[in-house]
């Protein structure tokens, strides 16, 4: 996990209030510059167990970057970010790192909208 990984696809599947699935949000692979107007997205995990993730525009200017504290446990990845926790199922995939987790992807106050992402080891 130690190191720099950037993200490679995403899909979001972002939840109704009522428990049904509202719409959808994909980035597949090679285009996240494309739908998103940046760089994949650029996170470093250090040995202390903190994180540094840099939102970076297509010029190479740091748009944002978030700051947080990282634990994998198991299966889990766990990122605390502004003292909030979410938890990622984590697996390899040939090479690649998937992440499966329920986020508050359209901030309606619900963490109702499943993430599903991989990300790669530069």
């Amino acid at each position: 996990m130690l190191g720099q990984w950037y993200n490679e696809s995403m899909t979001v599947k972002i939840g109704a209030l009522d428990g049904s699935t509202d719409s959808l949000f994909s980035v597949p692979e090679g285009q996240w510059e494309n739908v998103l107007g940046i760089k994949p997205i650029l996170t470093t995990y250090t040995e202390d167990g903190k994180y540094n993730s840099d939102y970076i525009s297509l010029t190479g200017e740091i748009l944002q970057s978030k700051a947080g504290e990282w634990a994998l446990k198991g299966d889990s990845l766990f990122l605390t970010e502004d003292g909030i926790t979410t938890a990622y199922f984590f697996d390899w995939r040939e090479g690649k790192a998937g992440f499966i987790g329920y986020l508050d992807w359209d901030n309606d106050g619900h963490s109702d909208d499943l993430y599903e992402g991989i990300q790669v080891k530069k």
